[in-house]
């Protein structure tokens, strides 16, 4: 908002200085013309230079009072009448701009705070197939039974469901993303930069199978952290004020000590 302020009084600055910028050059340049046109004339010495009767001519001097003078300052009127007129338009271009900026960023934050939610439940719900599925690998079975056959399509179905997961994880990701990519121009750099680093750290998470048969959901605690920690940020966003609260220090630092355990 400063800053269209400020922009609005270099506008009205040089629109004053172009009016009077045109005046000056109007006036100088009839006053020496007039001058000029004085000095070559026969006028009665009798004269007075601003006289006007019917035995004396006008001088130069007169021209330039009576006439160009008067001329000029109607024109610079008439110039800073149509400057106000155009200052006028251009203030209502740019506080139309300012709010559909604003506008933008609304709708933005709430998008993605949405987006971001549901960014939040997938992973709960690749974390929680992850474990029905080590659950279903550890039961006990007799082999040969239709107790084995139950235990094997669980299976087959859990894992099925932990890569359904994963590409709607990866389509989600992709439409924070596209959302992010699209305000980033409305968007603090700062918040960019956190929501673009949350997405890329989420986005090389893998489910590893381990050499028992389990599912390990690597860095799902620390992924976690990072979701919450922007959720909090997109949370804290006033659709009155269209800023954005400080996050608590405190959970910066311990989200730093889970991604850096060995930092001093």
């Amino acid at each position: 908002m400063s800053s269209s302020l400020s922009a609005k009084k270099q506008i009205h600055k040089s629109l004053l200085t172009k009016t009077l910028l045109v005046f000056f050059i109007f006036v100088s340049s009839t006053f020496f013309i007039h001058m000029s046109f004085g000095a070559t004339g026969e006028r009665d010495a009798s004269c007075h230079v601003l006289e006007i009767s019917e035995h004396c001519d006008l001088s130069g001097i007169g021209h330039l009072v009576y006439g160009d003078l008067i001329v000029g300052g109607v024109l610079a009127l008439f110039f800073h009448h149509l400057a106000h007129k155009n200052q006028v338009r251009i203030d209502k271009i740019i506080s139309s701009n300012e709010d559909h900026r604003l506008k933008r960023k609304d709708f933005a934050v709430f998008h993605l705070k949405s987006q971001v939610t549901a960014m939040l439940f997938n992973l709960g719900r690749i974390k929680k197939t992850a474990e029905f599925y080590n659950a279903a690998v550890k039961s006990d079975y007799h082999p040969l039974t239709l107790e084995e056959k139950e235990r094997t399509w669980k299976i087959r179905t859990l894992n099925e469901r932990i890569k359904f997961e994963e590409e709607k994880l990866g389509r989600l990701l992709d439409v924070v993303r596209s959302t992010l990519v699209g305000a980033q121009d409305v968007l603090e750099p700062e918040v960019v930069m956190q929501t673009d680093g949350v997405i890329t750290f989420v986005g090389e998470m893998v489910i590893e199978e381990q050499q028992d048969g389990m599912m390990e959901f690597v860095k799902y605690a620390v992924s976690k952290k990072k979701v919450l920690y922007l959720l909090e940020k997109l949370k804290s966003y006033s659709a009155t004020m269209h800023t954005f609260k400080k996050v608590e220090e405190n959970i910066e630092k311990e989200l730093s000590a889970s991604v850096y355990p060995n930092a001093t």
